[in-house]
């Protein structure tokens, strides 16, 4: 948009001037700070409330006449991070915290937003080690320049609307923490409900005075290439014309010359384009004639600085319809990928030419490559097919290639490059967790609840979330009510666990998911009569599960679990058969054996 600026006469710039000197003592004011709660997503430890305290010193007005550029200010941040956050950081071995921080803030003056968003760097701070609690980071960076002029003379407020923390954390000896503690962004969105509004100033005229600018076409000016049709075919392209000036815009003509204008035509709703208004031309292009037919569209207007647009058409006739092949992509870059692994991509061949396409050939060079779901033989006219690429991973660069061959008289084949490459799988940084176990176990069978503690003590990776460990559950016991005969007494089984293998699982983004295998044993079932003594009555040392009991456990979507702190987790289970348990065995078994058992846990870190 073109503009043009009538400054002041020497009488108002003198009474602008007196005006400034009445004010100055007003025009700045004191330092602001606006303190906001900010929810920030961290690694391990998840959603934290921080507390932002920004410092600015903007002035109370900014005078036209005296300078319509506000800026750069001084932003000073500091954030309060609680003792979560320490806690997530220390287990890892983080000692100090460094980075960047993007305040994103916005103007809102009385014609719309201007962004003003401040780019911060974070004073390299030391995590504190001999007390617990929440812990402050500062920061400081400037707001950009803004210019203002006389459409947003009024109130504009300043407001605080996001903070991106980039995070870059190191241990004692210098070293960058392991991830996902060592480097990561955080989105910090402002808390609901709180006055974002950190200043508001006045923007006040008497400055340069903005007219109306004039006229100003806007038109793409690319060549249109109309493709090639069969003798006698049409097709249209729509060109849109816009006055992006204030003043009106006359369109006096719209024509077509060249040496095959015959083969175009053209239809318009142009006349008078008020500022912001559009209008459209359809341009036809008509095979007349085999090859190549050229022309030029000629749009005259008003515009004082472009009166006359020129756009280049092209279009091609044939007798006789051809396939046309296109590939895309043109190459396929697999990326870097772990060693062993693999990563598939599609290349998709279209037929853009008026006939059906044959398709001869698709051969792979590059043993790391090879392809697959190739669908592509004969390809309609408009149409497309698509064939797989898959790169097995070795370690270092590989490079290979796609060659297709058709019928495609200009283009019998096409070569699609490939490359990928493979890296050492990294097995990030391992952490010993012990995990303390409480919680019990309903069994369907007897409508019995055993208690159930104990420990895993886990080995998680803290850049996968992945981990392993050795579940130890301690013994415990259940009761129920045996009736033999005549007789009805109340039985009492111990219960022990022999582990089988590792427990495994995940732990990522607070969704923890485990799987443990146990024998359940039962060495011990006592009987007690009419308050007497407990009798032995059977188990043994050989009365066990016929197989292994499978735990499968995970934490409530509702209830995610903390790294810290601990979680839930629940589950459910089916209790195969006992044997070798003696006389009651059938007995057990009808009291235990069986599915719709659940688990209910509560598993704590133990922290040293």
């Amino acid at each position: 948009m073109k503009s043009k600026i009538r400054f002041l006469s020497p009488l108002r710039m003198a009474m602008a001037s007196a005006a400034l000197v009445a004010v100055s003592q007003s025009v700045f004011a004191a330092p602001v700070t606006k303190v906001l709660e900010m929810n920030c997503p961290f690694p391990l430890i998840g959603d934290q409330i921080i507390l932002a305290s920004i410092t600015v010193d903007y002035p109370e007005q900014v005078i036209l006449a005296d300078n319509p550029v506000l800026g750069p200010i001084q932003v000073d941040v500091i954030t309060t991070v609680p003792d979560k956050a320490r806690q997530g950081l220390a287990f890892v071995d983080a000692t100090q915290v460094t980075g960047t921080a993007q305040s994103v803030n916005t103007f809102h003056t009385v014609v719309g937003d201007i962004d003003n968003s401040s780019q911060l760097t974070l004073e390299p701070t030391e995590i504190p080690t001999d007390e617990s609690g929440p812990f402050d980071i500062p920061a400081s960076g400037q707001a950009p320049a803004v210019e203002f002029n006389a459409s947003h003379v009024g109130v504009v407020s300043l407001t605080v609307d996001d903070l991106i923390l980039q995070m870059k954390n190191y241990k004692a000896n210098g070293q960058v923490a392991p991830a996902p503690i060592g480097v990561f962004e955080a989105d910090c969105l402002v808390v609901a409900g709180q006055d974002t509004t950190l200043t508001s100033f006045e923007v006040v005229g008497d400055g340069p005075v903005i007219v109306d600018g004039p006229a100003d076409i806007d038109v793409a000016t690319a060549p249109i290439n109309f493709g090639t049709l069969q003798l006698g075919q049409s097709t249209t392209h729509t060109i849109s014309i816009t006055n992006i000036g204030d003043l009106a815009l006359g369109i006096n003509s719209i024509s077509i010359t060249g040496p095959d204008a015959a083969a175009f035509g053209e239809t318009n709703s142009c006349t008078t384009l008020a500022g912001s208004a559009s209008c459209s031309v359809n341009v036809t292009f008509t095979a007349s004639e085999d090859g190549v037919q050229n022309a030029t569209l000629i749009i005259d207007s008003t515009d004082e600085d472009q009166p006359s647009i020129s756009i280049s058409l092209s279009g091609s006739g044939q007798v006789e319809l051809l396939p046309e092949i296109t590939v895309t992509p043109a190459s396929l870059d697999f990326g870097t990928i772990v060693e062993g692994t693999s990563n598939s991509q599609t290349v998709t061949i279209n037929n853009t030419g008026g006939a059906a396409l044959t398709v001869s050939g698709a051969q792979v060079s590059g043993s790391e490559f090879v392809k697959s779901n190739d669908t592509c033989s004969l390809v309609l006219a408009g149409s497309s097919c698509a064939i797989d690429i898959t790169y097995n991973a070795i370690l270092g660069s590989s490079n290979g290639s796609l060659t297709i061959t058709s019928d495609d008289a200009q283009q019998a084949s096409l070569t699609v490059p490939l490359m990928g490459t493979g890296k050492e799988e990294d097995t990030g940084f391992v952490l010993e967790i012990p995990l303390a176990i409480q919680g019990s176990s309903f069994l369907a069978a007897n409508g019995g609840t055993l208690n159930l503690n104990g420990v895993i003590i886990s080995q998680l990776n803290l850049s996968s979330g992945d981990f392993t460990g050795d579940m130890k559950l301690d013994p415990t016991s259940g009761s129920f009510e045996v009736i033999k005969g005549w007789s009805r007494y109340l039985a009492t089984a111990n219960i022990e666990f022999e582990s089988v293998g590792e427990a495994v699982g995940s732990l990522v983004d607070g969704k923890l998911i485990a799987t443990a295998s146990a024998y359940i044993k039962v060495p011990k079932v006592t009987k007690s009569m009419f308050g007497l003594i407990n009798w032995p009555i059977g188990g043994g040392d050989n009365c066990r599960t016929k197989t292994p009991v499978t735990f499968t456990i995970e934490s409530p979507s509702d209830q995610p679990f903390d790294t810290i702190e601990g979680g839930l987790v629940t589950g459910t289970y089916t209790l195969p058969p006992l044997e070798n348990c003696g006389l009651l065995t059938s007995i057990l078994n009808l009291k235990m054996a069986g599915e719709g058992n659940t688990i209910e846990l509560q598993m704590t870190p133990i922290l040293d």
